[in-house]
């Protein structure tokens, strides 16, 4: 292991896989990766390496400013994400509800889009594995909509009253939402507070690569190369080759049998486009999900007492025939001020 390898030391190595990038499917696909092989591995990240005491003291994720990383006509719509080990595992609210199971068969239950090449049922154990890895705490009767085939590794969060108001009304459609900020504390993760600075969370109660995935980095198979900036792969025949990163403004390459491009939405395709890979679809379709902000507030209710900022997941307007037509919309209840502090 060596956690900060030096691109002069690399310079021209051959490695048996090349990992770009840090963050979630690079760091969940090297957990598994090492636990059924042998290989020597080198993984290229554009950041540093910030704990969570560094990000505490400097109240940020990276000291990259991510919206100097790309170009946009929009400026009103920025594009957040952590360039830094860890990557968006850093920046993340934490909230983890999965997919239902119609979600994999859109085209042949409601005659739109195109269904998935696999199943839920195919998909669900690993849903479970990587539960397992982040102790999510969980709804045990949210498996009457999304089956599961084991439980939840933490108990879900406290309800806010408005939560158990719903809960009363729709029973089979509200829920505790499903999180990766602990319920309850772990050998690593303090419990959540609710502190509601989940990008930085000050009792490091989410689950980042920093306190739930830093060994896949310090196995000895593993090097890591820290302020490596990925240009473009060489290729040949439809093949990666070798990939070039800047560092301090020099070019380096590395070769490898094996390549994992996992540098975000936004970096991972402009690193295809730069090596004049992937095809005409390459780079279009960056889109997320539309939302709208409602603030109600009950008379003589408490309608901040749960004990995490997002207590409940409503499916009332998600499945139904009227996917047909319309997009499924899921409706979070926050336990907060949506522009304050909770008191």
């Amino acid at each position: 292991m060596v956690l900060d390898v030096r691109p002069e030391q690399i310079a021209n190595e051959h490695f048996d896989l090349v990992v770009i990038g840090s963050g979630f499917g690079s760091s969940f696909f090297l957990h598994e990766f090492l636990n059924r092989r042998k290989a020597r591995v080198l993984v290229l990240e554009w950041g540093r390496h910030n704990t969570h005491e560094w990000q505490l003291r400097q109240n940020a994720n990276t000291d990259i400013d991510d919206e100097s990383t790309y170009k946009t006509d929009n400026a009103d719509k920025p594009w957040n994400y952590t360039i830094g080990l860890g990557g968006g595992t850093n920046c993340w609210f934490a909230q983890t509800p999965r997919f239902h199971p119609n979600d994999f068969k859109l085209k042949s239950t409601y005659g739109v889009g195109n269904d998935w090449p696999i199943s839920y049922d195919e998909l669900e154990p690993f849903y479970c594995d990587a539960e397992e890895v982040m102790s999510i705490s969980g709804d045990p009767d949210m498996a009457g909509m999304l089956p599961r085939s084991r439980p939840f590794p933490q108990p879900p969060h406290r309800m806010s009253s408005p939560d158990k108001l719903m809960k009363a009304a729709q029973p089979e459609q509200h829920f505790v939402m499903p999180t990766a900020r602990a319920r309850v504390a772990t050998p690593q993760r303090a419990s959540c507070c609710a502190n509601l600075r989940c990008w930085l969370c000050p009792a490091d109660a989410k689950f980042t690569v920093n306190n739930g995935l830093m060994h896949v980095f310090q196995h000895p198979d593993v090097s890591v190369c820290l302020g490596a900036e990925v240009r473009r792969f060489d290729h040949a025949g439809g093949s990666a080759r070798s990939v070039v990163f800047m560092n301090k403004g020099k070019e380096y390459a590395v070769s490898g049998d094996l390549f994992i491009l996992g540098a975000n939405a936004i970096q991972s395709p402009a690193i295809m486009l730069r090596s004049g890979l992937g095809g005409e679809f390459v780079g279009l379709g960056l889109h997320e999900s539309y939302g709208w902000n409602f603030e109600v507030y009950l008379d003589g209710v408490d309608n901040f007492d749960g004990s995490t900022i997002t207590t409940g997941l409503n499916f009332g307007l998600y499945d139904g025939p009227h996917r047909a037509e319309h997009a499924a919309a899921l409706v979070y209840f926050e336990n907060r001020w949506q522009h304050g502090m909770r008191a």
